[in-house]
């Protein structure tokens, strides 16, 4: 999806003509050459593996990896533990070392008599089988929450959600860099 471009947010700078003067063939050469390669130097600085120049790109990877994991993660559930599943069409950024992380939910639905913390353990156990690192902690509430990072570098933070009838997954992509003078969109 292409951001559109504002015309507005352009100023016209005028040209100014002024009289002709001239110059040595050797020193305009010389002029164009400092100019070309300090261009050409700053070019190569400034890109990061193309984030710098597709930044929507790098976002729309960031947020497909991201959900077809977290898609994966309750595929590793039984088809007959689930009864509905809700992901986010969109997300948001989150900071991280090396630039932004894109953040997603997806929230799904259990079916009757099937136990939240048993299919929570079940993705953490399957998980870890297909090579996940996964470790699990206590959240404030005194649940257990599992994070799960998957072999793309997608983090899963999966929680039993609404008294054991659902199970939430929130994650995060692996960082991305994105230009300093981009504007990152609230939610993408």
């Amino acid at each position: 999806m292409m951001a559109e471009v504002n015309q507005s947010e352009y100023t016209t700078i005028p040209i100014r003509r002024g009289t002709r003067r001239s110059v040595r063939p050797a020193v305009r050469i010389s002029g164009i050459f400092a100019v070309a390669a300090t261009l050409v130097l700053l070019s190569g600085c400034s890109m990061k593996d193309g984030a710098q120049k597709h930044p929507q790109g790098a976002i729309s990877r960031a947020k497909a990896l991201t959900q077809r994991a977290e898609l994966a993660a309750v595929r590793l559930l039984p088809k007959s533990d689930v009864k509905d599943i809700k992901q986010l069409s969109k997300g948001t950024f989150l900071g991280c070392s090396d630039g932004y992380q894109w953040s997603g939910n997806t929230r799904v639905t259990l079916s009757d008599g099937v136990d939240g913390a048993t299919a929570q353990k079940q993705i953490a156990v399957a998980a870890e089988k297909r090579g996940d690192d996964v470790s699990d902690d206590t959240v404030l509430t005194g649940d257990k929450r599992y994070s799960i990072t998957t072999g793309q570098g997608v983090l899963l933070l999966v929680k039993v959600w609404d008294g054991g009838r659902a199970l939430e997954l929130n994650s995060a992509s692996p960082c991305f860099d994105l230009p300093s003078d981009f504007d990152r969109p609230r939610t993408f």
